[in-house]
């Protein structure tokens, strides 16, 4: 398995636990009539709003993080039987500000597993270790802004560059259908090998 990682920023926009989602409480529910408690959670959960009683930890549906990070992990690591895995047929791996950026000799823009795979093995990258300083997630989209350290080749002819990035993961049904970076190849530097 090849190094890479992916990491968050101490301190960064993690409210209670809940990596960047505010923390939400609702009354208590075992308070008044029967009738009220269940007309305010219907009401609740058509707006797809969770209430969240005193008794249970603030939470959210950790399945689309959780398998937001293990792409992005294996992506960081160029494991590419692990990304197959995790796609569907129609996946979409898009970044739409390499369409005209002259040292990316193709726009980013592929679909389904091996065109995703072939693509970003022809970029030559040895693995990566994103750092992400702030993460929400949304409606089955989850949100990683911060850098990706790149390093393309290996050993001593191996060269590492820091990308500014976001990254947006879309999830639906258990797989990854989109994965969509917005990356500043402008604001990109070349940096000593991360750690």
């Amino acid at each position: 398995m090849k190094p890479g990682a992916f990491t968050r920023a101490v301190g960064t926009a993690q409210l209670a636990g809940m990596r960047g989602v505010p923390d939400i409480a609702f009354p208590n529910f075992r308070a008044g009539p029967i009738m009220f408690r269940l007309l305010f959670a219907v009401v609740l959960l058509s707006v797809g709003i969770t209430p969240v009683t005193s008794a249970q930890p603030a939470s959210v549906d950790l399945a689309p993080r959780a398998l937001a990070e293990a792409w992005l992990d294996a992506y960081a690591r160029q494991d590419f039987d692990r990304m197959r895995s995790l796609m569907t047929a129609d996946t979409v791996f898009v970044d739409p500000t390499s369409f005209e950026i002259a040292a990316v000799t193709q726009p980013i823009d592929w679909r389904g597993p091996e065109a995703i795979t072939a693509g970003i093995a022809a970029w030559g990258m040895d693995h990566a270790v994103y750092t992400v300083d702030r993460s929400y997630e949304a409606s089955g989209n989850v949100v990683f802004s911060g850098h990706i350290d790149v390093v393309y080749g290996d050993g001593a002819s191996s060269q590492t560059f820091r990308y500014p990035i976001t990254t947006i993961i879309r999830v639906a049904d258990g797989h990854v259908v989109e994965h969509r970076d917005y990356t500043d190849f402008a604001g990109a530097l070349r940096i000593a090998a991360p750690d």
